[in-house]
Formats: structure tokens, sequence, C-alpha cells
């Protein structure tokens, strides 16, 4: 592996505008492009071009940046690059005939033997895109099937749920099963909010097996720390908070948004206040009309200096019209 260093942040993500894309390529030092479009896509070793049309922030690319030349690869499906300190994946598998249960038991169970393999155990961050998200296939939910195939694979031995990373899961409308992640040698930090039942302990009616992540993470990368917000939708307890009701729900997960960065501020001192401190913000949006008064709510909570993008996505109970993911990095 080449270590040659450019004397710059063990990792790094910004967002840039989409001029700028044959740059970001060319870029030896770039870890991944992340990118929206209406179909899936793995155009290269560094590009992910995700099923979730930008409705708003479409001319920015997410561009994620390291401090070595990272090493490129492929372990089974899984598409990698690697440095000595962090692994960047990526697995894109057509949703043909296999059950979604099966195929995201297999993503994993690929994903842990990469990181088993090269010595990544740690799973800081993880993005699940899953097609038809809420279709019903042999009496279960699509996204209920998919936390069946996740909890197989995954460590289930005692205290796993410590271990768990920050994590989003939601629907789009190609026919592709899309995960990209990043794991590292050392563990960050698991941030649950007090307000809510942490996802891997939510009562079996919500699916045979709990959803498998943790409501954030802060991660130290050298000299800079990072807080990963994972998809926060309107509830509270367990439930469903403001059915079908737009901008109830996006205060709601402002809420829940602001109360993780209180918790990560009392266990890690980030330094940040509430949601407009944030670098980034997607907020995944089950209806496109509602962009404009989404738009419009969102900027009067979070300020203009947090970038945006608004996806066009499913979400993983009928009863959500949208969900929020968020980042931070010092």
């Amino acid at each position: 592996m080449n270590t040659i260093s450019r004397n710059n942040s063990l990792l790094d993500i910004q967002y840039q505008q989409r001029e700028t894309l044959s740059d970001a390529l060319s870029d030896p030092y770039t870890l991944a492009i992340i990118d929206f479009a209406d179909q899936s896509q793995l155009p290269d070793d560094k590009r992910i071009i995700i099923g979730t049309p930008a409705l708003a922030g479409g001319d920015l690319l997410e561009v994620w940046r390291t401090d070595e030349l990272p090493e490129s690869g492929m372990l089974g499906d899984v598409h990698y690059r690697r440095t000595s300190t962090l692994i960047f994946g990526q697995v894109l598998v057509a949703n043909d005939n296999d059950s979604i249960e099966s195929i995201t038991q297999s993503i994993y169970q690929q994903i842990n033997r990469l990181q088993q393999e090269f010595g990544y155990p740690q799973m800081i961050r993880v993005w699940n895109y899953l097609s038809s998200i809420n279709r019903y296939d042999d009496g279960m939910e699509r996204y209920q099937s998919f936390c069946v195939g996740r909890h197989q694979a995954i460590d289930t031995s005692s205290g796993f749920e410590s271990h768990l990373p920050a994590a989003t899961a939601v629907g789009t409308h190609d026919d592709n099963v899309l995960v990209y992640f990043i794991a590292a040698r050392e563990d960050g930090l698991q941030i649950e909010n007090p307000l809510q039942v942490s996802a891997f302990d939510y009562p079996a009616r919500y699916a045979p097996k709990s959803p498998a992540f943790s409501r954030a993470m802060v991660k130290q990368w050298g000299k800079s720390k990072h807080l990963y917000i994972s998809g926060t939708a309107s509830i509270l307890g367990h439930e469903t908070r403001h059915k079908y009701k737009l901008l109830e729900q996006l205060d709601e997960c402002l809420n829940n948004m602001d109360i993780l960065i209180t918790e990560a501020n009392k266990q890690a001192d980030i330094g940040i206040q509430d949601v407009s401190d944030l670098t980034g913000i997607k907020l995944y949006l089950r209806q496109q009309e509602d962009l404009e008064a989404v738009i419009s709510h969102l900027r009067k909570r979070a300020g203009n200096k947090v970038h945006v993008a608004v996806l066009h996505a499913d979400i993983c109970r009928d009863d959500l019209l949208l969900e929020i993911e968020g980042f931070w990095v010092e």
C-alpha cells in the first residue's frame, strides 16, 4: 500500500460544484464521489451514483478525500478503496429473482469478510438503498426482510449492539440494491437518543429482527472529529409521530437531530450546538410536490450555512413522509 502523505486530514468530506467532477476523479487522493440520479450505478472505483434523484442540491457533489494514496481492489462483489487507517466500500447488486433477505445477507457477509481479511473491524457508517422498500413480498415488507438479512449476517454475539454503526436505509425506484460504507481500524463512539428506543431494541412488531444501527457516531480521524447522524425520522420512543403530516414530521426529525448533537457534545465535546452547525444534510422526501414547503421550513430551522440535498426516496415506514441524515466535519 502506498502511504505517501500529503499532510492533510485522514478523512475529509466536502461539497463541490458539479463542474469539478473531472478534477475530483483525477485527484489520486479522492476516496469516493457521491452523486445522485434516477438509477444506481458504479461507473468506476471512485464514483457512486445513487438512485435517489436530487430534487434540490443537484449542482453539488459529495467528495471524500484522504491523506494517503488509496489502494483500490475488489473482493467478491465489494469494490473498495483503502488506506492504512480506513476502508471505503460499495456493493451494487441487481434485485432479480432473489429475495431482499438473501441479497442483504450475502452483501453483509461479503462486507464482513472484507473487514476481517484486511483488518478494519470497526464499521463506522453505512448507507443502504433498496428498491421498493415498502412493497410486500411473501407476506413481509421488504424493509423488514432487509432487517432480517442484515441481522443474520452481522455479529450477533453478546454486546454486539454497542458496536453498531450509524446507518441509513431508504427506498429507490430502480431495480438495484446499493450499499456503501466506511470502516476503520479503531472504534468510533456510538450515540443514542434518550427520547427514542434504540433501533436495535425495537419491539418485534416492526420486524422479526430489529434494525441494527446506532442513532449517530462520533469518529476521531487523526486531529479531526466527525459526527455522522443516521437516517432520522419523526419517531419518539419507537412510534411514528405526526403520521402523514409533513412539516410536523420535519420539525420532529430536526428536534431528534438536535438531541443527538447535544448527546455528542456531552460525550465527545464536538463543539457544535444544533443542526445549523452541521456540514451537510440529506433529506429523503417521499413526494416531490412537497419540495418547496420542505426547503422553506428547513432553512428557517437550519439556516443557510449548511449544505442541503433533497433526494426523492421512499421511507422505511409508509406513514413517514421524509427522513433526514446529517454529518459534521471539524
